[in-house]
């Protein structure tokens, strides 16, 4: 079962990579950029800001960041443990995500890398946890169409593959691990009633 699931990992990052193009290069380069803390957070910010009535703003900026470090500390935790080389490493040692025999020399996959090539600590992906955190936050306070941040969120991922720089199973990883922690803190002060209903702070702020 183990072998299957790399296999599918393996095929599905060189169906992903082998694709490309120079304005594919760019585009996805720039959307990659999204998945930086530097721009999430502020744009997930300004979100909050524009939409929550003032009286609930200092709050829901609050689970934002609390969404936010949970998910940044968990995500460089993993990294440290399961330190796992990236995909331009197991390609060049004809290697598989799980570390047994894939290909041998001219044969291997020549991994399309474009920007920055990273080699170390691939799952779960850094940009994947940071995206997905910051549209499960933003979609489990407002709800409705809120929900489309998952869009952008989607795309995030699929240009760290693309780069070559993470694995389709790296970017799983990241993205339960950002959706989760952003549902464990709205869950918890939902819990403690902190926290209104989605339908209820919207109607607040129409």
């Amino acid at each position: 079962m183990i072998d299957l699931l790399i296999q599918i990992d393996t095929s599905l990052f060189t169906c992903i990579n082998s694709h490309h193009s120079l304005f594919f290069d760019k585009f996805f380069l720039v959307i990659s950029l999204f998945g930086s803390g530097w721009i999430a957070v502020p744009l997930v910010a300004a979100v909050i800001i524009a939409v929550t009535p003032r009286s609930f703003l200092a709050k829901a900026l609050l689970y934002a960041v609390m969404a936010g470090i949970l998910a940044g500390v968990a995500n460089t935790q993993i990294k440290r443990v399961v330190h796992r080389p990236r995909p331009i490493i197991y390609f060049e040692q004809g290697l598989s995500p799980g570390g047994t025999s894939l290909v041998t020399g001219s044969t291997a996959h020549q991994v399309h890398c474009v920007g920055k090539i990273l080699r170390q600590n691939s799952f779960p992906s850094g940009h994947a946890a940071t995206v997905f955190a910051a549209a499960a936050i933003v979609a489990l306070l407002f709800g409705g169409y809120f929900y489309l941040g998952f869009i952008p969120a989607l795309l995030v991922a699929y240009s760290r593959v693309y780069l070559g720089v993470h694995f389709p199973s790296d970017i799983f990883g990241g993205a339960v691990l950002g959706f989760a922690a952003a549902l464990l803190v709205i869950v918890f002060f939902r819990k403690k009633k902190y926290l209104p209903l989605p339908e209820s702070l919207r109607r607040k702020h129409a």
